[in-house]
């Protein structure tokens, strides 16, 4: 068998998500889509805001950063962008008083798959611990069971952190303590193995759910 392509976190959430065969068949010919063609990253709607959101975390934490991107931006993502800067404006007070911690790409296994976890926000505690944030300010919603098989991902790529799930967009917070993200070990392993053959053989069929 051809060996599997790397994909990123974001995409497999696509397949993981999926609720149905026919939803599986679009993620999977999305990612083919992806996988063979050039990344166009101006193309990309989200890319600003997290751009925008790594700069808040870093400088000014207030959340002006995205405020001026939604201010500035076409008429064809104003709304989008809109709604992401008041949504973050939100959730922000979260975090204040923490310190922005550096994080860099990180590579993990999920069945036959290599995953792509991209740099992400991470916050230092008084006390030491780190919590690494994985920000989501996508329309469509995301079901229980992706949000914490992303968690879980993440959590693989920065074992010794605490991991939060912020969904932007429905005001959301989800949180690794006390929660054993390990349960979702078998399911990522077969939806990795599941994709990866899907990925590499051009089969329409497979879904882990």
């Amino acid at each position: 068998m051809t060996e599997a392509p790397e994909i990123y976190v974001s995409q497999l959430t696509h397949y993981l998500a999926a609720t149905t065969a026919r939803a599986a068949d679009r993620a999977v010919a999305k990612i083919r889509t992806q996988l063979a063609t050039p990344y166009e990253f101006w193309k990309d709607p989200y890319l600003p805001v997290q751009n925008r959101l790594l700069r808040d975390r870093r400088g000014s934490r207030d959340g002006q950063e995205l405020a001026e991107l939604a201010e500035s931006a076409s008429a064809s993502r104003k709304a989008n962008y809109t709604l992401a800067a008041e949504g973050w404006a939100r959730l922000a007070p979260w975090w204040d008083g923490l310190q922005h911690e550096r994080l860099h790409n990180q590579r993990v296994q999920v069945g036959d798959l290599t995953v792509v976890v991209p740099r992400l926000c991470a916050e230092r505690h008084p006390g030491g611990e780190l919590e690494v944030l994985y920000v989501r300010f996508n329309k469509a919603d995301l079901p229980l069971y992706a949000t914490f098989g992303v968690m879980r991902i993440v959590q693989l790529a920065h074992p010794e952190a605490t991991i939060t799930f912020v969904d932007v967009r429905r005001g959301a917070v989800h949180t690794s303590k006390g929660r054993d993200l390990t349960v979702y070990d078998a399911w990522l392993t077969e939806a990795g193995n599941d994709l990866a053959k899907l990925l590499t053989t051009g089969q329409d069929q497979a879904h882990a759910a």
